[in-house]
């Protein structure tokens, strides 16, 4: 993964809420598809991404590290 300098990452799309996650998997990477299903409506992928076996260790750390420091907060 590229360093980033100064960091200039920009985004490109408005932050979403899921409602839920589907995963599938190869040898060497997971992809996961984002699903939102508002009420009365069907269920519908509105994103995905492919995660190598790195990226995915790197976000489950992260992930980890949210719902420890969440843990800490609600004692």
């Amino acid at each position: 993964m590229p360093k980033v300098k100064n960091g200039n990452l920009h985004r490109h799309t408005s932050p979403s809420f899921v409602s839920g996650f589907k995963a599938a998997q190869t040898s060497g990477a997971i992809i996961i598809d984002f699903i939102t299903a508002m009420p009365d409506e069907p269920e519908a992928i509105f994103d995905s991404v492919a995660l190598t076996r790195d990226v995915a260790e790197n976000l489950a750390n992260a992930l980890s590290k949210f719902l420890e420091s969440n843990d800490d907060q609600e004692k």
